[in-house]
């Protein structure tokens, strides 16, 4: 049998639910109380040094040895004090009353096995659920799951109302000192929309604060009386006062009137509050939380026609002119439970039987009852550590440090090999062909002559390497050596046009070849040698092309060559003047040749 058990802890309010049923998938009727066995508290801590820590029940008014303030700072740097000025961190808090819950409950409904889940507010960030859960491992439930409270809620919904269909669900959360708006898609595409709204303006804080004024009014304008504000009676007595206003609110929500006791020093008597006066006092504070629906619609883009339904949650939700307001403002049809304020809670425990229905059968079985009592009081806050403690704890294997020199290596290699990819090089054969040089990259393959050798020449000549070819003079043809260069053959030198010639001192030589190509038999011209080299596969890394920019074609006009007119023009002139020059002479000199 599949048990869950969810955990919603409120900033007034705290609420524990075990859903024990045989289908958690299969609709249920949430109508009475019965229908789910749950604990109900007050977010207070009671750390009186000589008992278990407990949660203080709704009815017990006293404050003392009572720790508050715990559920809406969870993540918070600064530590709570309590009477005994012992400092706690307020997420160690929130975990020993989840601790408590999951004791009595378990140990009034058997859910000592039950898998638990914890409904915490939407507006809390990754970081905070992480601090929370390493809280929950220092009690004892290192297995709890955390859920948003708009996704436990929707999880309600389908158990009361059966899968939704496409449509935009308004979540309308109203506690005791915020109200909280979330949007949900529902359908296939289900999931919240923009990041909802939190605001500390409305709540059921403001609405006793609001009723404890009225009455104080009414009281003092049937009879005189005067009361110090700063006397200590006093101010308990109107604490006293405030809470049983709170309770007046309450009743009011399933009765028309009620009586309440109005006790302050000097002054005793029963005033009677009927639901129209606390209707009519209330009524402006929701209607301005109706104008804040319409603004976070408006805010992603969306408006009130776009709303499917709105469902209420928070336990001032269950005062009915809430949802009388909402349906006739935005004409949309309500939704919600006999009791708002356990809806989260609900949801998150069946949510917790679905997971435990689908856990595998070897799984550990979770800590008996028993042993989770023997861990619930939170430790007082510990001095910070340094680094160097955290340094030492890091696990054994490869450290992060190498991890991360292997990881910059393997992205360096890349980035060479993107950059100038990979070359292989192939020496000469005695085949015809001049060297090349192959360069395999990631753009493609390509052949090129062999940069620094002079296998155009070769090319140009008629020669090739081998070593009994001749030039078209006949004399023998040069050999290409193995870096590429031409070695002449014994007796012939290149020329600097590149041409082969005869040797002008092979008469000197013996050993020189004569005019025809003809080699002494002394030795023969040395042949290149046949290098191999293996065949390397190249890695395929796909790394686009880089596409560079083609150069706009230019039309120069073709200049023509003055040279031969200059020429004709020089040969003149040079003429001309020695003509001149030749008349001047024979005219000075007459008669001499």
């Amino acid at each position: 049998m599949s048990a869950g058990i969810g955990i919603r802890i409120g900033t007034v309010t705290s609420v524990a639910t075990l859903d024990a049923s045989h289908d958690p998938y299969a609709p249920r009727d949430f109508a009475t109380d019965e229908a789910m066995p749950t604990v109900e508290r007050r977010t207070a801590l009671d750390l009186r040094p000589d008992s278990s820590p407990d949660l203080a029940a709704l009815s017990d008014r006293q404050q003392r040895h009572l720790v508050t303030g715990f559920a809406d700072r969870v993540g918070d740097p600064v530590p709570l004090i309590d009477e005994e000025g012992n400092s706690y961190a307020a997420e160690d808090l929130f975990a020993t009353a989840t601790h408590v819950l999951v004791s009595e409950l378990s140990h009034d409904a058997d859910g000592s096995d039950a898998t638990i889940v914890v409904a915490h507010p939407d507006r809390w960030t990754g970081y905070t659920s992480d601090v929370l859960r390493e809280a929950l491992d220092r009690v004892g439930l290192p297995d709890t799951t955390l859920v948003p409270e708009s996704f436990a809620a929707m999880r309600w919904l389908e158990g009361s109302r059966g899968q939704q269909g496409e449509g935009l669900t308004v979540i309308y959360d109203l506690g005791a000192t915020s109200l909280g708006i979330t949007l949900m898609r529902t359908g296939i595409d289900a999931g919240v929309i923009g990041t909802g709204v939190h605001s500390q303006d409305f709540g059921g804080s403001q609405f006793d604060h609001i009723v404890t004024q009225y009455v104080l009014d009414t009281v003092s304008s049937s009879r005189d009386f005067e009361f110090d504000a700063f006397d200590p009676d006093t101010v308990g007595a109107l604490v006293e006062l405030r809470a049983r206003c709170s309770e007046a609110k309450e009743r009011l929500s399933y009765e028309t009137a009620t009586t309440l006791t109005v006790d302050l020093p000097g002054l005793r008597s029963e005033t009677r509050l009927v639901r129209d006066e606390l209707e009519d006092l209330i009524r402006r504070p929701i209607l301005d939380s109706v104008e804040l629906i319409r603004e976070t619609l408006h805010t992603t883009g969306l408006d009130v026609g776009d709303v499917t339904q709105v469902l209420l949650t928070g336990g001032s939700s269950s005062i009915p002119l809430v949802a009388e307001l909402i349906s006739s403002e935005l004409r949309v049809p309500v939704v919600t439970g006999p009791h708002p304020g356990r809806i989260p809670a609900i949801g998150g425990a069946i949510i917790a039987a679905e997971i435990s229905a689908a856990v595998v059968a070897d799984a550990p079985p979770a800590p008996p009852a028993a042993t989770l009592a023997d861990a619930t009081r939170p430790a007082p806050r510990p001095a910070p550590t340094s680094s160097s403690a955290s340094a030492s704890a890091e696990p054994a294997g490869m450290s992060g440090r190498k991890k991360a020199g292997i990881v910059v290596a393997a992205v360096a290699a890349l980035v060479v090999i993107a950059g100038g990819g990979l070359s292989v090089g192939t020496a000469l054969t005695s085949d015809d062909k001049p060297a090349e040089t192959v360069s395999e990259n990631t753009a493609g393959t390509t052949s090129t002559t062999a940069p620094g050798t002079t296998a155009a020449v070769v090319a140009d000549t008629g020669q090739g390497t081998d070593s009994a070819a001749t030039t078209q003079n006949g004399l023998p043809a040069p050999t290409v050596a193995a870096d590429g260069t031409l070695v002449p053959a014994p007796g012939t030198i290149i020329a600097p046009d590149g041409t082969v010639v005869a040797d002008p001192n092979a008469a000197q030589n013996p050993a020189a070849p004569v005019a025809g190509g003809t080699v002494p038999p002394a030795g023969t011209a040395p042949t290149a040698p046949v290098v191999t080299v293996p065949d390397v596969t190249a890695p395929s890394v796909n790394v686009p092309s880089p596409q560079f920019p083609q150069a706009p074609s230019v039309n120069v006009p073709k200049i023509p060559n003055p040279l031969p007119e200059t020429l004709d023009r020089a040969e003149g002139i040079v003429d001309t003047t020695l003509g001149g020059v030749s008349g001047i002479v024979e005219n000075v000199l007459p008669g001499q040749n």
